[in-house]
């Protein structure tokens, strides 16, 4: 609700906008759908591309834009009049400004979860009426896939928090409060089965051991119907000492903690993952041979992550009994994730419910529900597998940076670092310099960790991209160096092969050799975005614009919203310009614009088209914007900058520094 006319957005439950002391304005479900997006993000500039492509990117280019401006003036209606505009917008961007002007529930959620109170706890609880935008749909398959994310999200801040609610009411004797705040939990996740036993617990402690039988019953009963498991062997083991009856503080019993050698973990390195054998809920055995395959190629998807340890399967087989029971399976193991599921097959079509689960702290990160049909059955097992790792890798990726960061840094490992540096290494000259001081004490501590050489390479290549050393500067030769090292020990390593690939491109213009490696990486993970984008600068860069078009488009399709759209954008640039398709080329430039406005590559490759289409007035101010953000630009920089990189496509290379030089770049 606003407060003294304050507009306020709550979006944990169904959608409500105040914008004053009079009733809720009406808006269109993709308007609300935009406002929802833009809150989340407040204070974020996001482009008008992404925005379209988010909410109507199944229209026409121009129709999207438009529809666009019509939701924004919706939005501006909606909020009223202000001093300093709510919305603010310009020819790229649109961001819904930071401070104090108005209120969103997830804001306030946030902050209050974070409380050590009992009572600021249960404020931050009632905040939380139902899932995010509860009862919105639209029609738009990138905003439902990017809904159900924040969905879970935020799912998983209220149940970590009810947890944490009804733990320390107990602990102050409120036990009756506790037993509502558990209920909170099993009623918001019916399959969270730590949830189910906390609550026969409160229940038994207040001498309810009857509602806490039921209980158990009620978790059984979910257990098999929605996953086809059992409970846990600790959740069977609870109920048995309920029907003992024995004492409460048997039935309460304090939690244990586990040294790192006694979980046997796969090494600090990298994070672990195990695959477990999925349900067959279609009650016909003679299709457990596609439910296991799916499973085996899950895991071998999985498995091209560089950065994962995945367990192999037999290991997995064999808990196949206690598969409900991950706190088991993460001591036996030494995992940390776990990915368990069910498949049901009914006539033509498939539905698959997949769960990924911190074991050691019991928290479930991610779920999600896929519906396909059988046309071809491989088919439909490679379409599967794509997409459930597609989905998963990022939210586990996204889980470990996030650990990594909340690590004190005299107490990081290899692996830590190497997290620690990732955000760092392309953000500023600073940052990038504090990237590879971390990379350096990575590679110290593990000396066969390729991905860390590989990154450190990308340091040095950024560097370069960047002019943050000058082109000559002996000092790149240590980037050559990690990047060789690590094409070296990284030879079945997809990640540590397209970034050092990519690296040596720029900095020591082996072309040849690159070709070979990138190649590699895709043979080994497929499913890398990122690394069909570097193959499209690569293919670019030797004059080859159709597979790098190509390449460009594979890595649109497998994340067509990812973060670093500008570097794709940036590379089918490459391409279109070798192919002397300058509109398209200054078309692309501008998408990489729209999503960094500051991005150096945009900027030039801009200013460059501009130059080679006559457009002066265009080309003038990119060339000034261009000299503000990276200062000592010049003709002859770019030239001894690019000269490595296009030596096998000289066409592309003339035509650029003849683009920059009509522009009005100056030349020294």
């Amino acid at each position: 609700m606003s407060q003294h006319g304050k507009p306020a957005i709550n979006l944990l439950g169904p959608f409500e906008l105040r914008a004053g002391q009079g009733p809720s304005p009406k808006l269109p479900k993709k308007a609300q759908a935009l406002l929802c997006f833009l809150a989340i993000g407040r204070g974020r500039p996001m482009s008008r591309d992404q925005l379209s492509t988010l909410l109507w990117g199944d229209t026409p280019t121009e129709q999207a834009r438009q529809s666009l401006r019509q939701s924004l003036s919706s939005l501006r209606t909606a909020l009223g009049a202000q001093d300093a505009p709510l919305l603010v917008a310009n020819a790229t961007d649109v961001m819904l400004a930071g401070g104090d002007g108005i209120s969103v529930d997830t804001e306030t959620f946030l902050d209050l979860s974070a409380s050590a109170e009992i009572e600021g706890l249960k404020r931050a609880g009632g905040l939380y009426r139902g899932e995010l935008l509860a009862g919105l749909h639209v029609e738009a398959d990138p905003f439902e896939r990017w809904l159900g994310a924040e969905r879970q999200k935020w799912l998983g801040v209220q149940l970590e928090l009810q947890n944490r609610l009804a733990m320390i009411q107990a602990k102050v004797g409120r036990i009756a409060e506790a037993i509502a705040s558990a209920q909170r939990v099993v009623e918001l996740d019916p399959l969270n089965e730590p949830a189910h036993r906390l609550l026969m617990q409160l229940l038994a402690r207040s001498e309810q051991r009857a509602a806490a039988l039921r209980q158990y019953e009620q978790c059984r009963e979910i257990l098999h119907q929605e996953l086809g498991v059992a409970p846990e062997t600790k959740t069977v083991q609870l109920a048995d000492i309920i029907r003992s009856g024995a004492p409460a503080a048997e039935i309460v019993p304090q939690p244990t903690k586990t040294s790192r050698s006694d979980r046997g973990e796969a090494g600090p390195d990298k994070p672990s993952i195990v695959v477990l054998p999925f349900a067959n809920l279609s009650g016909d055995p003679d299709r457990d041979y596609f439910v296991e395959g799916l499973v085996d190629d899950i895991s071998v998807a999985l498995g091209r992550e560089s950065w994962l340890f995945v367990l192999a399967g037999p290991s997995a087989q064999a808990l196949k009994a206690v598969a409900g029971d991950l706190s088991t399976i993460s001591t036996k193991l030494g995992v940390r994730y776990v990915l368990k599921g069910s498949v049901r097959i009914a006539g033509d079509d498939v539905v698959l419910v997949a769960q990924l689960t911190d074991a050691q702290r019991a928290v479930q990160i991610w779920s999600e529900r896929f519906h396909d049909r059988i046309d071809n059955i491989f088919a439909l097992q490679e379409r599967l597998t794509t997409r459930v790792v597609a989905m998963i890798a990022p939210a586990l990726k996204s889980v470990e940076v996030d650990r990594a960061r909340r690590k004190p840094t005299n107490n990081l490992t290899a692996y830590d670092l190497y997290l620690q540096a990732l955000p760092r290494f392309r953000s500023s000259r600073q940052t990038n310099e504090e990237a590879l001081a971390l990379l350096r004490r990575a590679v110290e501590l593990d000396p066969g960790y390729p991905t860390a050489h590989a990154l450190a390479a990308r340091c040095f290549q950024f560097q370069l991209m960047f002019n943050w050393r000058p082109p000559d500067d002996p000092g790149f030769a240590e980037g050559v160096r990690f990047a060789h090292r690590a094409l070296e020990i990284g030879k079945d390593d997809s990640e540590a092969l397209w970034m050092a690939a990519l690296a040596l491109v720029h900095l020591s213009g082996e072309i040849d050799h690159v070709l070979a490696q990138m190649e590699r990486s895709l043979a080994l993970n497929p499913n890398s975005a990122n690394a069909w984008t570097a193959s499209c600068f690569v293919h670019s860069y030797l004059g080859d614009s159709v597979t790098a078009i190509d390449h460009f488009q594979r890595a649109q399709h497998l994340n067509p919203l990812d973060l670093s759209q500008h570097v794709h954008w940036n590379a089918v640039a490459w391409a279109y310009l070798g192919d002397d398709r300058l509109e398209d080329a200054h078309d692309a430039a501008v998408r990489t614009l729209n999503v960094v406005p500051t991005y150096p590559p945009g900027l030039r490759m801009k200013l460059s088209t501009c130059g080679l289409l006559g457009r002066h007035d265009e080309a003038r101010a990119c060339v000034e914007r261009l000299l503000e953000v990276q200062p000592g630009s010049s003709v002859r920089w770019l030239s001894r900058f690019l000269r490595a990189a296009l030596q096998r496509n000289r066409h592309a290379y003339e035509i650029y520094i003849e683009g920059a030089r009509r522009a009005g770049l100056p030349e020294s």
